[in-house]
């Protein structure tokens, strides 16, 4: 999902004046793909990017490779079913699979140091993870309110949405917002209106982005 910087921070920007708080930045944490990796140009573009918008400041872990672990097993099946194994890894490709580090360890430090520090005392996160509930219930007791917003449907911790002070889940409205540029839906909503005008008034064929 290609997510829109301005479009964030207006979101981020608007949560905080209802909570009648100022809006100080967006972090945005991620891993970033190892040197060399498929998919790693592709990611530090949208990640410059990102990091380009006013607003948004980007704090990366990295991701590292998860090595095969089911070796045993496969040679198992391919045993039990009869199959030369040497053979049926020619027809068989293993993607490397990725996990986080560093992540949830930033995450957690800047809650904490944000808090500790007085540079705020609310706090929006988007996350689901239940490693951040304890981080949570830290800056909780030092006198700061969280607000947890997620994509409605997504995973989220139970333990992370029970300690939440509100919760916010965004509807397929407010995600089409984020993964689409303000410019592109006004012009599309004025195409939309020019349509019905004319076809209200002498039928002309409707006009096209």
């Amino acid at each position: 999902m290609r997510i829109e910087g301005e479009e964030l921070v207006s979101w981020f920007s608007t949560s905080a004046a209802r909570m009648r708080s100022g809006f100080l930045r967006c972090y945005w944490y991620d891993g970033v793909y190892p040197e060399g990796a498929p998919l790693r140009h592709r990611q530090r573009t949208e990640l410059d990017r990102l990091e380009a918008c006013p607003g948004i400041q980007l704090r990366l872990g990295h991701l590292q490779a998860v090595p095969f672990e089911h070796k045993e097993q496969l040679k198992a099946a391919a045993r039990a079913a009869g199959v030369d194994y040497s053979q049926l890894m020619r027809h068989f490709r293993l993607e490397t699979r990725y996990t986080q580090k560093g992540v949830d360890t930033l995450m957690v430090l800047d809650m904490l140091r944000f808090v500790q520090q007085g540079m705020t005392k609310k706090i929006i996160l988007v996350a689901g993870d239940r490693d951040l509930a304890e981080a949570v219930r830290e800056v909780q007791n030092m006198g700061a309110t969280v607000l947890l917003a997620y994509p409605q449907g997504a995973p989220v911790a139970g333990e992370l949405a029970s300690l939440a002070d509100e919760r916010i889940a965004w509807s397929a409205e407010v995600l089409g917002r984020l993964i689409t540029r303000r410019d592109d839906r006004i012009a599309e909503l004025i195409v939309k209106v020019l349509n019905e005008t004319n076809l209200l008034t002498d039928g002309t064929p409707p006009l096209e982005l």
